[in-house]
């Protein structure tokens, strides 16, 4: 509802009705006559609604209209005007008007009005929150993970997202660079606004100056015509400059400039021209090292590393793999136009064992791409996968009796992990008891000095079950 309006009417006797009869209705109501100071008012009062006579004072009768639209978006206007001719509604709908009313008009006509008005407000609102969510959702529906390790970047991205810093993001080959830059992006009050991914290494860098601010016609031999770059095309957005190591020398001054001053002087130009565009950058590549062996300047760093965002690899967040897999199997079947496949335990285990030491998360989508493509059944299995992951596996143990603890830890997390850290059903599934369960976490690894209690404090079944339950993760080291 509508809870306070402005009745801006030249004839007193008129507004002095509208006003008592909205007062009565229960709107906060104030009043004011053409001749008074309109835009101070409004300057120091924010109203739901302004009903707007369009008086002659303001020159074409529609300059207080587009004042309003101007410092008060949000703020419905309904115009009323003595000439009943379409052309002035016309041009006070192309003004920001959202409806009008012709004098003379019923009373009732003008409360039947501003409840309209109400109404779309409001659905106005439930429609921005809904798309609100939608991004988050949006924004983070492809970062899997339920890691410590993931939660916390989570958060980051979150909070970097509202603000107009420039981040640098960090992380080996196939971490998910670019997902986080863009959930930046989605998450940010930008989000409508262009977002542009490049990649400085697969440019020629002949080419990447060009690209980034643009150049004018006649800038150089082909340049027929006039580009306006990358620089200047996400104007507003977002600009994601992904293995921003590889950048040339030659190039940082250049960005370092646009960084800094926030302007940009395309090729063959003398003039700079303003950009108001959001940096991203990412990289694999040791960037401090690089400042010290003289291949990327220490300015830049500075500049690009307001906010630093590092994604650990996938072997640092073994616990985040079962997850992930099924997110891979559920999308690549999808993709592939075939019925819903499982994973068996055999197979999962494999995954979550195997080093990861090359493509991380990306590696793992591959290898899964393939099992989907070559399993002949309804369940991905052990020899779906050997042709796929048997190049870097973790190292082997030192002896049998490792090999048989490695493989003892192993097999309980898993299935601990299959019952959402149940140790009650985890216990059942494994033929043992729930002391002994406890007996084996506190053998395979170090964990809370509150949950390595006695075997009698085991014993009070349930409640202290559920008081001590922690994520599967927290339970072994990844190995």
């Amino acid at each position: 509802m509508a809870k306070k309006i402005l009745v801006v009417e030249c004839q007193e006797t008129l507004r002095n009705d509208l006003a008592k009869y909205l007062t009565a209705l229960g709107y906060d109501t104030e009043s004011r006559s053409g001749s008074d100071n309109i835009v101070a008012l409004l300057e120091r009062q924010t109203f739901d609604v302004v009903i707007d006579c369009m008086c002659i004072r303001w020159q074409d009768g529609l300059d207080l209209l587009r004042h309003i639209r101007k410092v008060s978006p949000a703020t419905a206007v309904l115009v009323t005007t003595d000439n009943g001719s379409m052309d002035s509604v016309i041009k006070a709908f192309r003004a920001g008007a959202c409806d009008y009313l012709i004098k003379p008009f019923p009373l009732e006509e003008l409360k039947l009005k501003i409840e309209n008005i109400s109404h779309l407000s409001m659905m106005s609102g439930q429609n921005i929150a809904f798309r609100s969510e939608m991004r988050k959702c949006r924004g983070a529906s492809d970062i899997i993970g339920k890691s410590r390790a993931m939660v916390d970047l989570m958060k980051i991205v979150e909070k970097v997202a509202q603000c107009h810093s420039n981040v640098l993001i960090t992380g080996e080959t196939g971490t998910g660079k670019e997902l986080v830059a863009r959930a930046i992006h989605d998450l940010s009050p930008h989000y409508d606004s262009v977002y542009i991914p490049l990649n400085v290494a697969a440019i020629p860098e002949n080419l990447v100056e060009s690209h980034l601010f643009g150049h004018v016609r006649g800038a150089f031999s082909g340049a027929d015509r006039a580009r306006e770059g990358l620089f200047r095309a996400a104007s507003g957005g977002t600009l994601f400059l992904d293995e921003i190591g590889e950048m040339s020398l030659a190039i940082q001054p250049k960005l370092l400039r646009a960084l800094e001053e926030k302007e940009i002087l395309p090729v063959g130009s003398d003039i700079p021209l303003a950009i108001n565009t959001r940096v991203i950058a990412a990289t694999h590549r040791n960037l401090e090292q690089m400042v010290e062996e003289k291949t990327f300047r220490r300015d830049l760093l500075f500049r690009l590393n307001v906010v630093n965002i590092h994604i650990p690899p996938l072997r640092e967040r073994r616990e985040d793999i079962p997850l992930l897999v099924n997110h891979f199997i559920n999308r690549h079947c999808r993709e592939l136009g075939k019925p819903g496949i499982n994973i068996d335990d055999d197979a999962m285990l494999h995954l979550v064992n195997h080093d990861w030491s090359k493509g991380n998360v990306r590696e793992l989508s591959n290898v899964l791409e393939r099992a989907v493509i070559l399993c002949e059944s309804d369940t991905v299995n052990i020899d779906d996968l050997l042709a796929n992951v048997t190049g870097s596996r973790v190292p082997l143990p030192a002896n049998l009796q490792a090999a048989a603890e490695k493989f003892e830890a192993g097999y309980i997390e898993s299935v601990l992990e299959s019952v959402n850290g149940s140790r009650e059903l985890a216990a059942k599934k494994l033929g043992i008891s729930l002391a002994t369960l406890y007996r084996y976490i506190k053998k395979h690894r170090q964990i809370d000095p509150e949950c390595c209690t006695s075997c009698a404090e085991v014993s009070t079944g349930t409640e202290f079950s559920e008081r001590i339950r922690l994520p599967t993760s927290q339970l072994f080291s990844s190995g």
